[in-house]
């Protein structure tokens, strides 16, 4: 079943393709939803914390967490909004830096995989190149 959201950017930010066939990349982002890194910074530790939901409906997103294994359920093309959160981890609290919104179209082109990345907003420090190296990094 295709996941698709209605409203996805007709204009993307950019486009790219994942050497991985499509139900490999599935998996991949299913492993990297809900996990973070951390980073020492000079006001402490700075937390990168990555959520991904997936289309329902063609009008809503659903988180990960609820949902049996994607590769299972969806075929040929899949969207997602996929939340990163930074937060500075200091001894006496934490304080959220940013968080970068982005919408993902991954579609089957058979040995490959196509990925279509757009912004929301203008919020956060990190672009779609950013998102592009995270997940060529994690699923390459």
């Amino acid at each position: 079943m295709r996941r698709v959201y209605h409203r996805f950017p007709q204009n993307v930010d950019l486009d790219f393709e994942v050497h991985r066939p499509f139900r490999d990349l599935l998996r991949c982002l299913q492993r990297l939803h809900n996990t973070h890194t951390t980073e020492r910074q000079e006001g402490g530790l700075l937390k990168r914390r990555i959520l991904f939901q997936i289309s329902d409906g063609r009008t809503q997103f659903v988180s990960l967490d609820t949902l049996p294994p994607l590769e299972e359920t969806v075929s040929e093309t899949a969207d997602f909004r996929v939340d990163l959160q930074e937060t500075l981890l200091t001894p006496e609290r934490r304080l959220p830096v940013s968080a970068n919104i982005f919408l993902l179209r991954v579609v089957d082109k058979g040995p490959y995989t196509e990925c279509f990345v757009a912004k929301e907003g203008q919020h956060g420090g990190m672009d779609a190149m950013n998102l592009r190296t995270l997940l060529k990094g994690a699923c390459e």
